[in-house]
């Protein structure tokens, strides 16, 4: 096994060699000093006047030329699949790489494999066909792996694999890809946080539920006929009266609890956090353009998929918004996640990291606004569900448009990323003499820290998350 090495995955490819930047890869090495050879040879039998150079010369020179020749009409058939364990994987952690080649033609001896990676995933793994017990003979399968180890979120392009043919006296070689790019997904962890009832009352699976009466209009009532097993403690004895036959209170009926989680994309309040290694870096997403993100940003994303995950396993249903109000998915073309913006459920964890693995920041508009754009359906569905707001480090003017935005009858939980002392105090202020509870926050915050620091500044605001 192959180990490629840690890199960050940001993207590009592996410097080539001259000789195939200057198109010269169709000879080798040995060919062109062949060639070289025979064009040499053939200008001494002219001055020289010597016919037996003249016959050298032109052997020196048709070797190689027919060597490319037959290295370019050449034909193999390599069928390849390519698999992951495991995928996803999660940032920081390793997955296996399997190449598995089916030879419908036998590889010349000696024949080179090359993988083709981002660049800074590190050392292109290589492989020669004729290795022990490896050589591809027509009709088998032959299997290599190698491991990598990705630091950075995203979905990254591996391969395609590169196949270096080669006539018999090494004069020539053609390298040629057998197969298209697989799709890697790399997502953030699932980090534990601590239970601290942050939205409020206990619930379905430990905190967070509400309950209402049913209504008329839901098919249901508040009271039904007496049941065998019927508790006499629930008979309703003034609608027992008025149906004479016994009549007992209608169960209240469990409503799944909703939260709100809105992830601010916008350059521009994370631009004034830039120090040192917070710069902006791209971020792949396979065959998309990528995008771009921050250590703060990435703290954000890591934050909501924690966050999220420990919501959803307390019973909650998830909506994950940008600050639009779209799904926060869709600023990933191409996302193999989940795309509707709602998460629910045993599998609302994985659906997230897959979700928001390549998410990156927006695109700076021509003429920046701090304000978050308008958006006549933002948050349509339940006005009393929590919220929970990631920004960066918005201005006074930005945090008043997100208060004027939600309202002040609304308690919004707000954590505000930036790596700059200072650079979210307005937004502290403003945020905080509304009476939200908000947390300053920078890259290297642990999330459980912040999830607790959270909790007690609720306890301090007295904001409590209504489902």
């Amino acid at each position: 096994m192959v180990d490629s090495g840690t890199g960050t995955g940001h993207g590009g490819t592996e410097r080539l060699p001259l000789r195939v930047r200057l198109r010269l890869w169709f000879l080798t090495p040995r060919g062109w000093a062949l060639f070289v050879a025979g064009a040499v040879a053939l200008l001494l039998a002219w001055f020289l006047g010597r016919r037996e150079l003249v016959n050298i010369s032109i052997f020196l020179l048709a070797a190689p030329l027919l060597s490319a020749a037959a290295v370019a009409l050449g034909r193999t058939r390599v069928k390849v699949r390519r698999s992951f364990g495991p995928d996803p994987v999660i940032t920081g952690g390793s997955t296996t790489v399997t190449l598995s080649l089916g030879h419908g033609s036998p590889l010349p001896a000696g024949t080179a494999l090359d993988e083709q990676l981002p660049r800074d995933f590190g050392t292109t793994p290589s492989f020669s066909a004729d290795a022990p017990g490896q050589a591809g003979s027509a009709g088998q399968r032959t299997a290599y792996r190698y491991r990598l180890r990705p630091t950075h979120r995203g979905v990254y392009a591996v391969g395609p694999l590169r196949v270096q043919l080669s006539d018999p006296f090494g004069l020539a070689m053609r390298p040629i890809a057998v197969d298209r790019p697989t799709p890697l997904t790399v997502v953030p962890p699932v980090l534990p946080l601590p239970e601290t009832g942050v939205l409020g009352s206990t619930g379905t699976r430990g905190t967070a539920t509400s309950h209402h009466q049913a209504t008329p209009e839901n098919d249901d009532v508040m009271t039904r006929e007496y049941r065998d097993g019927d508790s006499l403690r629930r008979v309703h004895w003034p609608a027992t009266a008025r149906h004479n036959t016994l009549m007992v209170r209608q169960e209240q009926f469990q409503r799944t609890p909703r939260a709100t989680l809105v992830v601010d994309t916008r350059a521009l309040p994370y631009q004034g956090s830039y120090i040192g290694a917070d710069a902006p870096t791209p971020i792949p997403n396979f065959q998309d353009a990528p995008g771009t993100t921050t250590p703060c940003f990435d703290w954000t994303i890591g934050a909501v998929v924690s966050m999220g995950a420990h919501l959803a396993d307390q019973g909650y249903d998830l909506e994950v918004l940008d600050e639009s109000g779209l799904p926060l998915a869709d600023a990933a073309p191409g996302s193999p996640g989940a795309g509707n913006g709602w998460f629910s459920g045993p599998q609302a964890a994985e659906d997230l990291q897959l979700s928001l693995a390549s998410v990156g920041l927006k695109p700076a508009p021509s003429r920046p606004r701090d304000a978050p754009a308008e958006a006549p359906d933002f948050l349509p569905r339940g006005g009393n569900n929590p919220v929970l707001l990631f920004t960066g480090a918005p201005t006074a003017d930005g945090a008043e448009a997100w208060i004027h935005r939600f309202g002040t009858h609304r308690g919004v939980l707000v954590f505000l990323i930036a790596s700059r002392p200072g650079a979210t105090t307005a937004g502290l202020r403003a945020f905080r003499a509304a009476g939200w509870a908000a947390v300053p926050v920078d890259a290297k915050t642990p999330v459980a820290d912040a999830w607790l620091e959270l909790a007690a500044q609720q306890r301090r605001t007295g904001v409590r998350g209504r489902s």
